[in-house]
């Protein structure tokens, strides 16, 4: 079998996308590779143009031939001969729609007169559709209803880290350990944070305020644009550099720009949980090209939440692979406080290696945890918008962070952490967990007969009914 694999931003465009919407397809992508690999041939394509020449040639040769779409349903190319999957993360409780009425009564240019904002239309143009989470694949089913074959599948992601927890599960480490890491660190320890410098000013005042606060130590170096948190390209080595924590630590690897990751909650519950505890410190890993996108916001709140006594440390940079598993085992809980995930592959990564976390069991992290392998933080449902559609009206729920829920769970996981056999225990369940959720041999075997089902029941797209245009 070949199949054809794409997305929208590719290793060429990455560099400028890191931070922007659906940048993350890219990785979801490469996270599915191996997976797909144990299955035919994966070609990459870049343009619908190769989809069709790859498709006419291998057909011609006798293969069978498979095109998977790594971008959101209304990003997705219908009109081709190949038939078409389209893999997608989604973590609203409904799927965009149009309805006749507002079909018609919109204009050329609205969002309402582009058919592809219609989920379930686009469904019945694709071969396959495949969420990466059960709650998004029940509602692509409802849409469907039956039509088109669908299954939730996540990245396998467990396999790639299946050796590193051990097999009793990780003890607990507070005394002194590092990893590496080149690029720009804030360190709130050497921060001179003053909340009487931005106290009752206007933000642009205070975020001009800001500044003074790095006091000179500030050490800037220039890097490349990479994977967010893992890969560096090959082009250039910065100098690295050991960064020592000690103590109960925790991490989140997030992007700063999207608002539903919700870090400020999570470091402002994190200080006031931890303001008289010197040995607990959060990690925030920043995904995103610039550094002035959130640095005024995180000095500032910083200055705000001081005097405290525990740390917090913002890392802007990229770790290779090698660094980054430096970092999984520095921690001691990985922690969430999102509004909504379509899978998550950070959480999932530290959960894989034996990390147990601090997070909303909704979303499609209902479909990995429990509290076996995480302190589970509540939540609530809010209305809110559909995050591509312009007008704004609230047509679907996230989920609202109780922050008092994070800030007590911060402080139970810190008792936890002084018991050595609960913590190993979580530790152990956070891994099977995920090997039982993602490994490679679970996710190639649903895929499998995913497309059996599929190549058996399904025309080429192309045979499909036109959408209304």
């Amino acid at each position: 079998m070949i199949i054809l694999v794409g997305s929208k931003i590719d290793q060429s465009s990455i560099q400028a996308a890191l931070g922007k919407p659906e940048y993350s397809y890219f990785f979801l992508l490469k996270d599915f590779l191996p997976a797909l690999e144990r299955l035919g041939q994966v070609i990459s394509v870049k343009s619908i143009e190769e989809v069709n020449t790859f498709y006419r040639q291998y057909r011609e040769a006798g293969e069978q031939v498979v095109f998977f779409s790594f971008t959101p349903p209304h990003q997705t190319p219908l009109d081709l001969a190949c038939p078409t999957i389209c893999v997608f993360a989604w973590e609203f409780d409904s799927l965009p729609s149009i309805s006749e009425e507002e079909a018609a009564r919109a204009q050329s240019g609205d969002w309402h007169a582009d058919p592809s904002n219609d989920w379930s239309r686009v469904f019945s143009r694709l071969s396959g559709v495949i969420p990466t989470s059960r709650e998004a694949a029940a509602l692509v089913e409802r849409s469907c209803q039956g039509r088109v074959p669908v299954v939730a599948l996540p990245a396998p992601i467990w396999s790639r880290f299946a050796s590193v927890c051990p097999e009793q599960g990780w003890p607990v480490e507070k005394g002194t350990r590092s990893f590496r890491f080149a690029g720009q660190v804030i360190d709130s320890r050497q921060l001179r944070l003053d909340p009487k410098s931005v106290a009752h000013r206007p933000y642009s005042e205070a975020k001009r305020i800001s500044k003074a606060l790095l006091q000179g130590w500030w050490h800037e170096v220039r890097l490349p644009m990479a994977r967010p948190g893992l890969s560096q390209p090959e082009a250039q080595a910065p100098e690295l550099r050991p960064v020592s924590v000690d103590g109960v630590v925790y991490t989140s690897v997030l992007n700063p720009a999207d608002g539903r990751k919700n870090w400020i909650d999570m470091l402002s519950a994190f200080c006031w949980a931890f303001r008289d505890q010197p040995d607990a410190t959060l990690i925030l890993k920043m995904t995103h090209r610039d550094i002035e996108l959130y640095r005024g916001t995180l000095l500032n709140t910083l200055a705000r939440l001081s005097p405290f006594r525990c740390r917090v440390i913002a890392l802007h940079g990229f770790l290779d692979d090698e660094q980054y598993l430096e970092l999984i085992k520095a921690t001691t809980y990985y922690v969430n406080a999102s509004s909504g995930e379509g899978l998550c592959i950070p959480l999932m990564e530290f959960l894989s290696c034996g990390r147990p976390a601090l997070a909303p069991a909704h979303t499609a992290m209902a479909d990995y945890l429990n509290e076996d392998c995480a302190f589970l933080v509540d939540s609530c449902l809010q209305p809110t918008d559909w995050p591509h559609d312009p007008t704004g009206i609230h047509l679907t729920h996230s989920h609202r962070l109780n922050w008092e829920s994070l800030m007590q769970l911060y402080r139970d996981s810190y008792e936890i952490a002084g018991d050595q056999a609960r913590y190993s225990s979580m530790s152990r369940q956070a891994s099977a967990r995920l090997c039982d959720f993602s490994s490679l041999e679970r996710v190639v075997g649903e895929l499998q007969g995913f497309l059996a089902k599929m190549l058996s029941q399904s025309a080429p797209a192309s045979q499909c009914e036109e959408l209304p245009r």
